[in-house]
């Protein structure tokens, strides 16, 4: 009996170690292409092959993982990746594979592009808040200026605009470049997914100092037959230029009513007609002046 059970599991070992043919299974996982862009409608799962290795392997398959998954990059609308490309990764998918053979030539899967709709994300519900004597600089730029919703077009439909969410940003004093969360309307929708959750928004920034500039006041709409005294004739409009731009005399313009002028009590307010967008007036002193006409 010793003998009998020694022969046996020597027979048992060799038998064991020899390579053998064993049929087995194989998952397929499609991925690598544009889950939000494209919508997987059908695709191959399940790949039967033959595995050639030896007893101890194919058991130790069969107890660690006896269904492997292959994955295979798919980049195209309707894809197939053929079985001899394979070759490789599906001998990793089993413990000491010496062949895999599949009877298959490939593996198909069909994708579908979504339909798709482009938003420009609206910054209305940020608000900026510069540290003191610095300010705006030009106008804040996102990135990307373009968010795209991909999606039955009956769910696009419904979506008119993409805000970013509400943010207060403050003490800002030089360029800075924020990355915000946009509101997720697309959650609320059906299979609807954007291109981007996020956007970059970049503040220009420039310190500002306050000038003052003597401006000549004019008169709007007077009657050549009449004169106009003004007391004073011209008056101080204080501003916000940035340091940048101190080089440059800004073309400031101020005027009176003259119609104004006539039916008031003599005195009128004085008002900007005209100034470059990079000056930030505050102020105009005197803010009333007085009208003396003469027909």
């Amino acid at each position: 009996m010793v003998i009998l059970g020694i022969t046996a599991l020597v027979w048992l070992g060799v038998s064991m170690s020899e390579d053998n043919t064993y049929p087995m299974q194989v998952r397929v996982q499609m991925s690598g292409f544009d889950t939000v862009r494209y919508a997987l409608l059908r695709a191959d799962t399940i790949l039967d092959v033959d595995a050639t290795m030896s007893g101890f392997n194919a058991m130790l398959q069969g107890i660690i993982n006896p269904r492997p998954e292959l994955k295979v990059d798919l980049s195209e609308e309707s894809c197939s990746v053929a079985i001899d490309d394979l070759e490789q990764p599906l001998r990793r998918c089993f413990i000491g594979a010496k062949q895999v053979v599949c009877e298959r030539d490939s593996v198909r899967a069909i994708l579908s592009e979504r339909h798709s709709r482009i938003y420009q994300p609206r910054l209305d519900q940020v608000e900026f808040g510069f540290a003191e004597q610095c300010g705006l600089f030009g106008e804040p730029t996102v990135q990307p200026s373009n968010v795209i919703l991909y999606g039955p077009k009956e769910e696009l439909d419904k979506i008119d605009e993409i805000r970013v969410e509400p943010t207060v940003i403050t003490n800002i004093s030089q360029n800075s470049t924020y990355r915000l969360n946009l509101e997720p309307v697309w959650n609320r929708y059906i299979d609807v997914h954007p291109s981007t959750s996020k956007v970059s928004v970049y503040v220009p920034v420039e310190p500002f100092v306050e000038q003052e500039y003597r401006v000549p006041i004019q008169v709007e709409g007077a009657d050549s037959t009449v004169s106009l005294r003004l007391y004073p004739a011209e008056v101080t409009v204080r501003a916000w230029v940035p340091q940048r731009e101190l080089v440059k005399h800004p073309d400031i313009k101020v005027y009176i009513d003259y119609d104004e002028a006539l039916k008031g009590s003599g005195n009128v307010t004085p008002r900007l007609a005209e100034f470059p967008s990079f000056v930030r007036p505050r102020s105009i002193e005197p803010g009333v002046i007085q009208t003396v006409v003469i027909k």
